[in-house]
């Protein structure tokens, strides 16, 4: 089990909200909504990473990172 310790070393693992992810990729909170339903990650090679926890949609900021970094050779 993490330590308070082990996440704080590891900023890039924290859990980001619909609001925090809206702000670092600069769109509108219903865009973040519209990639993570189902029906709209059926359109994508390589949908964003979600966690659908009971207090609604999370994000893992590394899993994000990783996903802007495969989206860069697509267009």
């Amino acid at each position: 089990m993490p330590t308070a310790t082990t996440q704080q070393s590891v900023p890039s693992d924290e859990l980001l909200t619909v609001s925090d992810l809206a702000v670092i990729l600069k769109c509108k909170e219903s865009s973040i909504y519209n990639l993570t339903r189902r029906r709209g990650r059926a359109r994508y090679d390589n949908p964003v990473p979600v966690l659908r926890l009971p207090m609604g949609l999370r994000f893992r900021k590394s899993s994000i990172l990783a996903w802007l970094e495969s989206q860069e050779g697509r267009g």
